[in-house]
C-alpha cells in the first residue's frame, strides 16, 4: 500500500498588531497543520510553533499594523510567510549582544528552518520559512550560517 501524503493546501490568517496575539496565531498555525493532517514528526510540528513565533512576533513588534500569515503545504514542506505592511529595510540577521533581549529571531529560524528568506511586497516586506522534508544531502557545517534567499523584487 503507498504512503498517503496529503494534497497541497494553503490557509492565511490575520494577526493584529497586539503582542498577546502571537500565541494564539502560533497555536493557530498549529491547528492549520494539525487538521490537514499534514505527516510531520512531533518535533517538527514544535519548530514550526517556535519560528512561527519568532517572524510574527517580528512582524507584529516593528509594526503597527499587525501581519497576514500564510501557512502552505506542498506535499513535502510546511512554508510559512509572515508579511507586514510596513516599507522599510528587508530584515537580516543582526547579531545579539550577550546582554540583548532580543536579536535573536532570525538567528533561530536560519539555525532550524529547511530554507528561510524575505522579499518586499507591494506595501512592505515579507519573511518566509520552510520546515520538514529532508534537508540536502550536503549538511551545514556545525555552526555555520545559511545566508536567507532575499528576493530583491520589484513589487507588482
Amino acid at each position: 500500500m503507498p504512503l498517503r501524503v496529503p494534497a497541497p493546501q494553503s490557509s492565511s490568517l490575520r494577526v493584529p498588531s497586539e503582542l498577546g496575539a502571537v500565541s494564539a496565531a502560533r497555536r493557530e498555525v498549529v491547528a492549520i497543520v494539525r487538521d490537514w493532517d499534514v505527516p510531520l514528526a512531533q518535533e517538527t510540528v514544535e519548530t514550526l510553533e517556535l519560528l512561527a513565533g519568532e517572524v510574527i512576533a517580528n512582524a507584529v513588534v516593528h509594526t503597527a499594523k499587525g501581519c497576514r500569515v500564510t501557512v502552505c503545504w506542498d506535499g513535502t514542506r510546511v512554508r510559512l510567510e509572515a508579511e507586514d505592511e510596513e516599507a522599510g529595510p528587508l530584515p537580516g540577521g543582526r547579531s545579539a549582544d550577550g546582554e540583548d533581549e532580543s536579536g535573536r529571531g532570525l538567528r533561530l529560524v536560519d539555525s532550524l528552518a529547511l530554507a528561510w528568506g524575505c522579499h518586499p511586497t507591494v506595501g512592505g516586506k515579507a519573511v518566509w520559512f520552510e520546515v520538514g522534508g529532508r534537508l540536502s544531502s550536503e549538511p551545514r557545517p556545525h555552526g555555520a550560517p545559511r545566508r536567507p534567499v532575499i528576493d530583491h523584487l520589484t513589487p507588482g
